[in-house]
């Protein structure tokens, strides 16, 4: 960031009228849980015309278990697409509300129909800020969570956003289990975890035949805006 320096002398110059600085538009950042391909491929973004057309406008890479970068996306609807001989095909879409600055697009892969399931999640309507933790279940039963001294029920399709408290040392515990018919916990992922307050952590829960739930843990390093 380039800082202005004023002059300390007996002339003193004029302030120069800011500029009107254009409004930035809407940004978001990539997590791919797993590519389809297993592999990092590069993917399209891409808007239909009125003659159904696809009209590309950036580009994207896809890695797994990976958080990219902030790329400018568009309002409105818009496609992941990859080439296809002279065209496209289409691997998922989403949509940027009128209102949202700010957005991560969880991607997660459906080797089914070859194509992607997506989330976006906004920023800044759940206030996900610096030194949080967005807990998302995509499990089938609800997710127990400990994270630090704070206790957290997270029901299937459900996500929350939790503040990260550390002790002195800057560590916190965190397990995530579900409760069993006994109401016991039945944990899948239980260790200290170190803070780091300039990061957001993402953690990501999914189905599993073992121990009912299994967790990705992902830190999101700045710039957040």
């Amino acid at each position: 960031m380039l800082a202005s320096i004023s002059s300390l002398g007996i002339c003193h110059a004029q302030e120069a009228p800011v500029p009107n600085k254009r409004e930035e538009g809407p940004k978001a950042r990539i997590l791919c849980v797993q590519t389809l391909t297993k592999a990092d491929e590069e993917a399209i973004l891409a808007v239909k015309n009125e003659a159904g057309e696809f009209r590309e406008y950036g580009k994207i890479e896809l890695r797994t278990a990976f958080i990219g970068d902030w790329v400018p996306v568009q309002k409105g609807v818009t496609h992941v697409v990859r080439r296809k001989g002279e065209g496209f095909a289409s691997l998922c879409s989403f949509t940027i509300a009128e209102a949202s600055k700010r957005v991560i697009l969880i991607m997660l892969p459906d080797t089914k129909t070859n194509t992607y399931r997506i989330q976006v999640i906004d920023v800044g309507k759940l206030r996900f800020q610096k030194g949080k933790a967005l807990i998302v279940n995509y499990g089938g039963v609800p997710a127990a969570v400990v994270m630090g001294n704070k206790n957290i029920t997270v029901a299937p399709g459900k996500q929350v956003v939790q503040a990260i408290d550390a002790n002195e040392d800057g560590m916190y515990r965190m397990l995530i289990g579900h409760v069993d018919k006994d109401r016991n916990i039945v944990a899948c992922y239980d260790r200290y975890v170190s803070s780091n307050p300039n990061t957001r952590k993402i953690v990501l829960l999914f189905p599993d035949p073992d121990t009912g739930l299994r967790a990705m843990s992902l830190s999101e390093f700045g710039p957040f805006d």
